[in-house]
């Protein structure tokens, strides 16, 4: 198992059932959940699942908020990382034992497995990298192969966080966007002589 193939993470700022809650994440839950995300880029993939938020139409007429949109996201994605950590760490712990999360942790730190999967991702030509003696040998154990074989399956795991995280990540990014983009537009109605709103 070369390639692990993990498309859940992409998709993780859509909409699915909320997840109840469930013990407080250990270090090695918290540890893995951590190396996924940085595993995936995943901060770059909501970056890219928010940029079509903002209508079309109203960027046309506004186009300075596209930057103060994606930097009020990326703020409150640095702001909302421990409870995203911790989320995916508890669904980690549901899913995985410890001794395959500790052989998990060895496999995705490979980072040339991360540039294998990445190229995968974006639909590109995996590069001409091979991936570690180490991480072989962590494939070849009992436990890395049943971690390999759970996360062919982790997006039926993972899906009920979706909602979560969005919950999470939104009314922050918002509140910080509009506080931008209102401090701006208050200025220029100012400029333009409009009467101060209420």
């Amino acid at each position: 198992m070369r390639r692990l193939a993990l498309p859940l993470f992409v998709a993780l700022i859509l909409a699915a059932p909320a997840v109840a809650s469930a013990a407080p994440v250990t270090p090695l839950q918290a540890q893995m959940a951590a190396k996924m995300l940085e595993f995936n880029d995943f901060k770059a993939q909501v970056q890219l699942g928010m940029e079509n938020t903002l209508p079309a139409t109203l960027l046309g007429t506004r186009p300075e908020w596209a930057p103060m949109f994606k930097a009020a996201v990326s703020d409150e994605l640095d702001h909302d990382m421990p409870v995203i950590d911790s989320m995916l760490g508890q669904a980690l712990g549901r899913t995985f034992t410890n001794d395959e999360l500790q052989v998990g942790l060895k496999i995705v730190s490979d980072p040339n497995l991360r540039l294998i999967y990445l190229a995968a991702q974006n639909g590109g030509r995996p590069p001409e990298v091979q991936i570690s003696k180490a991480t072989e040998d962590a494939l070849a154990t009992p436990a890395g192969q049943s971690f390999a074989s759970k996360l062919q399956t982790i997006n039926t795991v993972l899906e009920p966080l979706l909602v979560e995280v969005t919950a999470t990540v939104v009314p922050g990014a918002l509140r910080r966007f509009g506080e931008k983009a209102e401090a701006v537009e208050v200025k220029n109605r100012a400029a333009a002589g409009y009467a101060p709103a209420k």
